[in-house]
């Protein structure tokens, strides 16, 4: 599609009368998903993400192995098998498969929940700050 084309799309888009919703900083209730959770890596010889689905009932056995090149794909596959059963968790796993597949693409190393440089946000907020209480 052309840029003039697109940027026609785009213009042509009602807003005015939207109503507008803002995201905040509420925190929302964490619901476990009863399906199970999942164990999510990069596989770095076969280029493929790699998510593993775990029951609560049994931590970190990994019952069934889903992978791919694509991040969407193996998101409508394990909606499409049923392996979650909440929205809030398939946009955490959309979100998590983003980031495992722009490190894999970048090199950079991935740790789920973890930042881009692969770092856990939890040790930002163990490091002690000069101006914290004593």
């Amino acid at each position: 599609m052309k840029e003039d084309v697109k940027k026609y799309i785009w213009n042509a888009i009602q807003w005015n009368n939207a109503k507008v919703i803002t995201a905040d900083d509420k925190t929302y209730e964490w619901i476990a998903d009863p399906v199970g959770y999942f164990l999510i890596r990069v596989n770095e010889e076969t280029q493929e993400v790699e998510v593993g689905v775990c029951e609560y009932d049994d931590v970190n056995n990994i019952k069934i192995l889903v992978k791919g090149k694509s991040p969407q794909k193996i998101c409508q596959l394990i909606i499409a098998e049923g392996l979650l059963s909440r929205m809030d968790h398939a946009a955490y796993l959309g979100k998590e498969l983003a980031r495992a597949w722009i490190c894999m693409k970048t090199g950079v190393k991935y740790v789920q929940d973890g930042t881009v440089s692969g770092e856990f946000p939890e040790v930002l907020w163990l490091e002690k700050k000069e101006d914290a209480p004593k």
